[in-house]
């Protein structure tokens, strides 16, 4: 019954859940000339809108209209009202209220080990929310004062806590929606890979599945937006040539989940300087392994699993080469979850 309830919704609305989860977010019209942008809030059980923004401008839900981004003198006012409890190594965070607003300052730990080895990475993720401006990638930045930055509020937190979410709202623990995340996650990738103004954006800090789901925000559709970009490489792309990269901020990466190509391939001890160059595929490599952490393990997932293994294993190809694109990836993603939405999906169970 839960399934043809959502299909009908989603036949009757643009928004994201309970309906087709992967519709874009189209601007409403309203009375006055701005236009606004809506969702359907899992939190509050009802629709929530904000101001649609041009860049430099910022727009919170409830918001009436679009604002400058805040200033150095903005961000003084401010009170702090409470440390977040996923502030990370390198940058302390905290809870908020820019007037009746609530928002979410960040500050770099620029005395500790970890802060000073990050700060350059943290200062230029500034500019890179600054500069690239993709409300549906990138977590909203409100405002920014030398390495204390502003953002929106996501009261879902990071996907860390997936399992814990769908505990407490357990309607929405159905394939649809966890498939739904593993289609925002590729379209994310996508975006970054895009080659925008002739840079292609890697995502560096990502050496295991957690670290890499603790960089990625719900929205409260269940949705993702990336909001950890202290770490990100840029390639620089012109025409077919591309400046290849390697992660070597934090030291040697090991283990099952980075590309083969991000391993040490020689004998003899880490040498950082000797590592060979690779680029975006790194990423491709891991899709699988995030798309199966948001789908989980219980058994009415098998059938899904299934119809990705092709495209999975493409994915793994330890030819870097060889291996599709994001866009590839999405493109598959989407028709498999549309069949879902369609009903012509036979392992599609209404919940996990």
């Amino acid at each position: 019954m839960l399934l043809q309830i959502l299909k009908a919704y989603a036949e009757s609305i643009d928004h994201l859940i309970p309906g087709n989860p992967i519709l874009k977010h189209k601007p409403r019209a309203f009375s006055s000339p701005q236009n606004f942008t809506c969702t359907w809030s899992v939190v509050e059980n009802r629709e929530i809108c904000k101001p649609v923004c041009d860049h430099g401008y910022f727009g919170l839900y409830g918001m009436k209209k679009c604002q400058p981004l805040l200033t150095c003198e903005d961000i003084e006012q401010l009170k702090l009202e409470g440390n977040i409890g996923n502030s990370g190594y390198v940058k302390e965070v905290w809870h908020s209220y820019w007037q009746k607003f609530p928002v979410v300052v960040k500050k770099l730990r620029k005395f500790d080990r970890a802060g000073k080895i990050a700060g350059p990475g943290y200062l230029q993720g500034i500019n890179l929310m600054k500069n690239f401006y993709r409300p549906s990638v990138l977590l909203q930045l409100v405002g920014h004062c030398n390495d204390t930055i502003v953002t929106e509020v996501h009261r879902l937190l990071d996907a860390r806590d997936l399992e814990i979410r769908f505990k407490e709202y357990p309607l929405y623990n159905t394939l649809q929606t966890r498939m739904q995340l593993c289609v925002s996650y590729v379209d994310i990738l996508r975006t970054l890979h895009s080659g925008h103004d002739g840079k292609i954006y890697v995502q560096c800090d990502a050496n295991h599945i957690q670290k890499l789901a603790g960089q990625f925000l719900f929205t409260e559709d269940f949705r993702l937006v990336l909001s950890d970009v202290d770490s990100m490489e840029t390639i620089l792309v012109n025409g077919t040539n591309k400046r290849l990269i390697k992660c070597t901020v934090w030291g040697e990466v090991t283990g099952r989940f980075p590309a083969p190509e991000e391993l040490w391939p020689y004998k003899g001890g880490y040498d950082a300087s000797k590592l060979p160059l690779y680029d975006e595929k790194i990423e491709i490599w891991k899709i699988p392994d995030v798309c199966l952490y948001f789908l989980g393990d219980d058994v009415s997932t098998r059938q899904l699993k299934r119809s990705l293994k092709d495209i999975h294993k493409q994915c793994k190809n330890r030819n870097p080469r060889k291996r599709p694109t994001a866009e590839q990836v999405y493109k598959t993603y989407l028709t498999i979850y549309k069949d879902m939405i369609k009903g012509n999906f036979s392992g599609f169970k209404e919940r996990v």
